[in-house]
């Protein structure tokens, strides 16, 4: 299969796929590696005009992510979780987001089933996430980046 020569070629495959499940080159389910390695914890941090800095950590397992936002006390402020599944089509990877629950903040309680299909990229220990880069999405335009949040060397044993 040839690549799409324009971003919009790429976009409206993936659209395609996403939709019907199937076009002359269908989305894969993404091996079990894909899962491993983007399981553990995420950081990112933005600056909010009324609350200042804030810290986002995204912990994701299997096929659940848990996204909590600190403030510049290092209290949550806001808190969800969504399951994901990951995709192939050719050699772009998808991240698809789906049934999300708010878990503490002004919209507690809030059930979402929409889907979220995101493109994404490993660097190393840094993920890159475009969201709203799908034909049709109503999401807007984003990118994010994460940083992995390797885990504390174990204490020696006695």
């Amino acid at each position: 299969m040839q690549r799409p020569d324009t971003l919009t070629g790429l976009m409206l495959r993936i659209v395609l796929v996403l939709l019907t499940g199937a076009t002359a080159t269908a989305a894969e389910p993404a091996p079990e590696e894909d899962y491993q390695i983007l399981e553990g914890k995420w950081v990112r941090s933005f600056h909010d005009a009324s609350l200042g800095p804030l810290r986002v950590e995204n912990e994701m397992k299997s096929n659940l992510s848990i996204i909590n936002i600190y403030d510049r006390n290092q209290n949550v402020t806001y808190s969800h979780r969504v399951k994901y599944r990951l995709q192939r089509v050719d050699d772009i990877k998808l991240l698809i987001y789906y049934d999300l629950e708010v878990l503490k903040g002004p919209k507690k309680g809030l059930k979402q089933n929409t889907l979220q299909p995101c493109i994404y990229r490993l660097r190393g220990d840094q993920l890159v996430v475009a969201e709203g880069m799908v034909e049709g999405d109503n999401f807007p335009s984003l990118i994010i980046v994460w940083w992995k949040v390797n885990p504390a060397d174990p204490e020696p044993g006695i």
